[in-house]
């Protein structure tokens, strides 16, 4: 009887651990407390926004990715509004190559301030600014206050106009929305290179697979990531996916978040599914992580009718 006793004493204490084990691997997510600018070296390991580290199964090689909550009716990035929800900016005075303290908020139809939201590729808000001739991109990720405040300190590089894009969930729909800033000073308009399937950045070489792409339908775009020639086997999670696109349309900025389906560890490609809403020409930001940093390419593309 002793020894029964001893047994289940140690099956019930097997059991305690394994219990106490299960509860430290799963933590509830905290306000967002990164705004580190794209490009910058960052850890070989992805880190959440609550500052552990992400789980490899995140996001498996080869496997569908999880797609994002649909727009909000008539938000494209054009407009500070839609579907009762606005965008404000406060900023001070703008200085070209200087940073400044933003605070943005997203408020609803009575003008109180939005404070829940949901996540969507581990960030409350993707905050994109780029200037109206479509150069000076950044991807940025603004904190979040119990206010409903998001905050964080921006450069913008040179004088112009510039569109801000806050892509952010609540209430279970996704709204890009924008407002224009502008630096002073005397503009040097940057031409937009023109069409091109191959692209190049920090020694890696990203090409674009051949197609027509035509507007309103459901195109596939894929990309492969090579590095001396060889396809890069080694990309690395950032914000919990392989690769990140952006699309904007010229000269409105029109603004698509177009999430990954697919990534192919062994060719090193990286594929997208996206619907351009009209013909024109678009600019293609792609982000993807290898060797620890975070690498940013451009391409442009005529899409038709």
């Amino acid at each position: 009887m002793r020894l029964d006793r001893t047994l289940m004493t140690a099956v019930l204490a097997a059991l305690l651990a394994a219990g106490l084990l299960a509860g430290c691997g799963s933590s509830s997510h905290s306000t967002d407390s990164s705004a580190a600018m794209d490009g910058m070296s960052m850890p070989a390991e992805e880190e959440s926004n609550d500052g552990h580290a992400a789980h490899a199964g995140d996001a498996m090689p080869g496997m569908q990715m999880q797609g994002m909550a649909a727009p909000a009716a008539g938000a494209d990035g054009t407009s500070d509004s839609a579907d009762g929800l606005e965008l404000t900016l406060a900023t001070p005075k703008l200085t070209a190559g200087e940073p400044a303290d933003w605070t943005l908020e997203v408020l609803d139809s009575n003008g109180m301030p939005v404070t829940r939201f949901e996540r969507d590729q581990t960030k409350f808000m993707h905050l994109i600014v780029v200037r109206d001739d479509l150069s000076g991109y950044q991807h940025l990720h603004p904190v979040l206050d119990s206010k409903g405040e998001f905050k964080l300190p921006v450069t913008l590089p040179s004088p112009g106009r510039y569109r801000a894009i806050g892509d952010f969930t609540t209430g279970g729909k996704r709204y890009p929305l924008g407002v224009d800033v502008s630096v002073p000073g005397k503009a040097e308009p940057v031409p937009l290179p023109p069409p091109s399937n191959e692209a190049a950045v920090d020694g890696y070489t990203v090409t674009l697979a051949d197609g027509m792409l035509m507007a309103g339908t459901e195109e596939q775009l894929t990309f492969t990531v090579e590095h001396g020639g060889q396809p890069e086997q080694e990309l690395q999670t950032y914000l919990g996916a392989y690769g990140h696109l952006v699309a904007l349309r010229k000269p409105d900025l029109a603004y698509s978040h177009i999430h990954p389906v697919a990534h192919d560890a062994e060719a090193g490609t990286l594929t997208f599914e996206a619907e351009f809403p009209s013909a024109g020409t678009f600019r293609l930001f792609l982000q993807f992580r290898a060797g620890g940093e975070v690498h940013t390419v451009a391409f442009t593309v005529e899409v038709m009718k």
